[in-house]
């Protein structure tokens, strides 16, 4: 493994662990074995290593949301993506544990999260757009109540990994991604129609 993406793995590990604040680069350095100095040659800044994290995970969030674009059509593949989307929240989860502080202090990243969030609104929309056209949600033509619900989805998708800190503790013995997957389900369920319901329960549970 490449010095730098070692540095980065152990960084992530231990912010998702202790939180940013309690993590400084020399404990980052001794959790490797490697000098403080060899360190800071590679990330000069604490501040360097986060928002390279940041970037990582916004690079591979595009990654999924490329492959809706191209299969936007394909039911199942929607879902699928959104578990992988999921499992990245949980990878990169100190980023949304410190979500408001990391803004305050990081211009450039509250800037990337607007601009990412605009887009992957703009996505869902055209996502709900295609269930309500091939019969898997119910129609609504009130397009400000579509755009209500999408964000509704955006801010589940950002705050789950903290609800889970408080209230996940091994439900049914499934994972925290299959658990509010579930919970994700159960929101969007009043919206589906039968066909919906159905084609959400079967791949679901495959």
């Amino acid at each position: 493994m490449k010095t730098k993406e070692k540095i980065l793995q152990t960084a992530l590990l231990l912010f998702n662990t202790r939180g940013v604040s309690k993590v400084s680069s020399k404990a980052i350095s001794e959790e490797i074995g490697m000098s403080y100095g060899n360190l800071c040659y590679h990330f000069p800044k604490k501040d360097d290593i986060i928002m390279r994290l940041h970037q990582n995970l916004l690079d591979e969030l595009d990654e999924s949301f490329e492959k809706v674009e191209r299969d936007i059509f394909a039911f199942d593949s929607l879902v699928v993506t959104l578990r992988k989307m999921m499992t990245l929240t949980e990878k990169y989860c100190f980023l949304f544990f410190s979500s408001h502080e990391l803004q305050l202090k990081y211009e450039p990243i509250r800037l990337k999260s607007i601009e990412r969030a605009k887009e992957y609104h703009n996505l869902l929309l055209r996502i709900s757009e295609f269930l309500m056209a091939n019969g898997y949600m119910k129609s609504d033509d009130d397009k400000e109540s579509v755009k209500m619900f999408v964000h509704g989805l955006l801010i589940l998708y950002n705050s789950w990994i903290t609800d889970s800190q408080l209230f996940y503790n091994e439900k049914g013995g499934i994972s925290k991604v299959d658990y509010y997957l579930k919970v994700l389900f159960s929101m969007l369920r009043p919206s589906l129609t039968r066909k919906g319901v159905e084609a959400f329960s079967e791949i679901y549970t495959s």
